[in-house]
């Protein structure tokens, strides 16, 4: 064989090798998505591209998780804020672990017309290790709340996380399904790679390209 017959084929080899090495990271410990829904915005908005890295370390309150809901048989982004073992409550814009406030920035919002772009902020209040956003209205009037940690504090079970959207007036979240089991947890969203505006997908919103999820 000659040389250069070796060194194409070895080329060709370490590509297909190469090429084997990505698709097992991508199939195994990376996924990239797109977002469709407004439950995580600000944070995440729809038409986001993230990369999703597998759960292979500790879950932590604030981490921002992609997992699945086993009646729908699809993935759902969410931040959790309950840990195993802990009793939660959310009461209006607060939220109660074993009966103490849970710090959190909190933003209010405009209501939203659309689901497509990012909500418009107009104040703050509290500080926190995160950001969530309420749609400014009578502090009274929350309609449906949900069924899991509303009218009383729900004691999270073992191996399980309460994950509630960061748009929390417009999130089907554990308030509505109750908490997830950790082997629902497929990852951890890292960065947006990609991110086009919505719903026509005319343009690119440069600013949230490479922002880190947090």
């Amino acid at each position: 064989m000659s040389k250069k017959s070796f060194a194409l084929k070895s080329l060709i080899v370490l590509f297909f090798l190469g090429a084997m090495a990505v698709g097992v990271v991508r199939v195994f410990f990376i996924r990239m998505v797109r977002i469709p829904t407004s439950s995580m915005a600000n944070t995440i908005l729809v038409g986001d591209h993230l990369v999703i890295s597998k759960l292979l370390g500790k879950i932590h309150r604030g981490d921002v998780v992609m997992y699945l809901n086993p009646e729908k048989r699809e993935y759902y982004m969410g931040r959790v804020i309950g840990l195993p073992g802990e009793s939660i409550q959310v009461s209006g814009r607060r939220v109660y672990i074993n009966n103490r406030v849970l710090d959190e920035q909190r933003i209010m919002v405009q209501p939203q017309r659309n689901d497509y772009g990012p909500l418009t902020e107009l104040s703050t209040e509290g500080t926190g290790p995160y950001t969530v956003y309420y749609t400014k209205r009578p502090v009274d009037d929350f309609g449906d709340s949900g069924d899991f940690g509303v009218d009383a504090p729900f004691a999270i079970p073992a191996d399980n996380y309460f994950i509630l959207g960061d748009n929390r007036d417009n999130s089907n979240d554990s308030r509505y399904r109750g908490a997830i089991s950790e082997n629902l947890i497929w990852g951890k969203a890292s960065i947006i790679y990609y991110s086009e505006k919505m719903p026509q997908r005319d343009g690119v919103r440069t600013e949230r390209i490479l922002k880190k999820v947090r």
